[in-house]
């Protein structure tokens, strides 16, 4: 990774970065949705808590993945032409709690990297890297200088 400024992107926000910057989540049952827009140089980071809001905001935010992909194409300035020129990377949806009885419905993890999946996928948003699910949490880098990611696993401790 370069010398270049960190931004860490905490839950429910984006980061957007470009020359020397270092974009970085770390993530548990959240999903991270990196974009990299290579061709430009605009890197965009989300760091989303839950899949979808009961009543969708069109406001700009990351709680919701829903919320987030829309949020971080209108902050790269990414119109619809160049969707196909974009990357995207996942990280995280992991399943951070035991449950002594499976609940009815799939773990959060799953949910959000399930509809960030079908998001990325009806915009005709390429995913070129998915590390997701399990029960260790994860880092995520998007390295602006290098056009490059990194998935970093954390050992969950016993």
């Amino acid at each position: 990774m370069t010398d270049g400024r960190e931004i860490q992107v905490h839950m429910c926000a984006i980061g957007i970065g470009t020359g020397q910057d270092v974009l970085r989540a770390t993530l548990g049952s959240c999903v991270g949705i990196g974009l990299l827009w290579r061709e430009r140089a605009i890197y965009g980071l989300a760091h989303c808590l839950l899949p979808d809001a009961l009543n969708r905001s069109n406001g700009i935010g990351a709680k919701y993945v829903t919320q987030a992909i829309p949020s971080l194409l209108t902050l790269m300035q990414v119109e619809r032409a160049s969707y196909d020129g974009l990357e995207a990377v996942l990280a995280g949806g992991a399943n951070m709690v035991h449950y002594e009885r499976r609940p009815n419905h799939a773990p959060i993890g799953e949910q959000n990297v399930r509809t960030a999946q079908e998001l990325l996928e009806a915009l005709g948003v390429r995913v070129v890297h998915t590390d997701v699910g399990g029960e260790c949490g994860r880092q995520l880098f998007i390295d602006c200088q290098q056009h490059a990611f990194v998935v970093k696993k954390i050992a969950r401790p016993l």
